[in-house]
């Protein structure tokens, strides 16, 4: 799968590639899907219309260390500077990742103190 193909699949599935490891593209949501927050999509050419694998990142067993960093990093980017995606999860009574895990380090830090 070489950029054009990736290109077409973000267009296609409102995703962000986060990385091609082992010569597979993985992607996280960037359309706005509440539902989706927490998931890798790793490309799965075998499947019908490019479906792709859903990995729950909340489930550590499923992702390796390499994949992990590399999601953390794209859901803190998208969830600061991806202001459209923002919005539709706002819309819906949402809040990104990153701002409940911030909300649970403050309540977390108010605990220990």
């Amino acid at each position: 799968m070489d950029a054009r193909d990736i290109k077409a699949l973000e267009a296609y599935k409102g995703a962000k590639c986060i990385g091609v490891f082992d010569d597979v593209p993985y992607f996280i949501d960037a359309s706005g899907c509440a539902f989706s927050r927490e998931t890798v999509l790793r490309y799965n050419p075998f499947r019908s219309m490019a479906i792709l694998d859903i990995f729950d990142v909340l489930d550590e067993r499923d992702l390796p260390a390499d994949i992990k960093a590399a999601y953390d990093k794209a859901v803190r980017e998208r969830d600061t500077q991806n202001a459209e995606y923002v919005e539709t999860l706002h819309s819906m009574g949402f809040k990104t990742l990153t701002e409940e895990r911030k909300e649970k380090a403050a309540r977390d830090d108010s605990r220990t103190a």
